[in-house]
């Protein structure tokens, strides 16, 4: 009698979708197999074998090495998802029966580790000391693709978020102008240093300035606010931060607001509640 389709056996395992997932993100057999602890040979035995009952080419030469195919890399991604449920559902039955124990891996972009969230992670650990935090610093674009990678718990952000995931607001902060201490310029022809073009912080800020009649003649840009505001202190440009970065410094001028930028927890819609996540979203926005 044949399984029913919703009932087949998979044709492959969890290792095999775990070196397929590395060699994706590794780029070549040698480092994955570094990476993984196994040997070359090894790798690639289970690699051909999960070729073989796939059913697709999943890799192509290129000269001496082996590369993913477009079935190859669209199989990762899938090797991607299916591992990282496999790990959430192992997560939560553990946090089910053991309360806050295993790992917790949250995103945050700079401001929520420089100084929005600190407290947050101190009183986290404080409460929930057999917790495994670990953090990861990046762009709200990067975050977030991370977040739907499977690759993170949480994520804080900056708003908007594209659908699919649950958003919860966890602070605001004005985005000020500063101009350096004794400058003679206007900010018409000022130098400025900016936040990276295309992240959601940038977006506001460019619509903001343009709202005041501003055209900045850019010439630096940083996703890092400390290194914008060491620049506006050095006097080599004008910049929009948040106060919290430009803090009390007589070498930073600040003038009109230009922008409100609004900070997100965000977690995927399909997920099944991590206690732990929630824990520390329910510390965050009590912050």
């Amino acid at each position: 009698m044949e399984n029913p389709p919703d009932l087949a056996p998979f044709p492959f395992h969890s290792q095999q979708l775990a070196y397929l997932r590395e060699v994706e993100r590794a780029g070549t057999f040698t480092e994955a197999a570094r990476r993984l602890h196994v040997s070359q040979p090894a790798l690639s035995q289970a690699l051909a074998e999960l070729e073989r009952r796939v059913g697709l080419p999943l890799f192509e030469p290129r000269g001496r090495l082996r590369e993913l195919t477009e079935a190859g890399r669209e199989a990762a991604r899938f090797a991607s998802e299916v591992l990282g449920r496999a790990s959430e559902f192992r997560a939560w039955t553990e946090a089910y029966e053991q309360g806050g124990a295993g790992t917790l891996t949250v995103g945050m972009i700079d401001a929520a580790s420089l100084y929005a969230l600190p407290g947050a992670v101190r009183r986290f650990r404080e409460v929930y000391p057999d917790v495994n935090l670990r953090l990861v610093v990046d762009t709200s674009t990067a975050l977030v693709e991370r977040l739907r990678r499977y690759e993170l718990d949480l994520a804080f952000v900056v708003a908007p978020v594209p659908d699919g995931l649950v958003a919860v607001e966890v602070g605001r902060e004005p985005l000020h102008i500063y101009a350096p201490a004794g400058t003679a310029e206007d900010a018409a022809g000022a130098r400025w240093v900016l936040y990276s073009e295309g992240s959601h912080t940038r977006h506001q800020i460019d619509e903001g300035l343009a709202r005041l009649g501003i055209d900045p003649n850019v010439t630096l840009e940083s996703h890092n606010p400390e290194v914008l505001r060491q620049m506006v202190a050095l006097g080599l440009g004008w910049s929009v931060l948040p106060p919290a970065v430009a803090r009390e410094d007589d070498r930073l001028v600040r003038r009109e607001a230009v922008a409100e930028r609004v900070l997100l927890g965000v977690r995927r819609a399909s997920t099944v509640e991590d206690p732990r996540a929630a824990a520390f979203l329910a510390v965050a926005t009590t912050a």
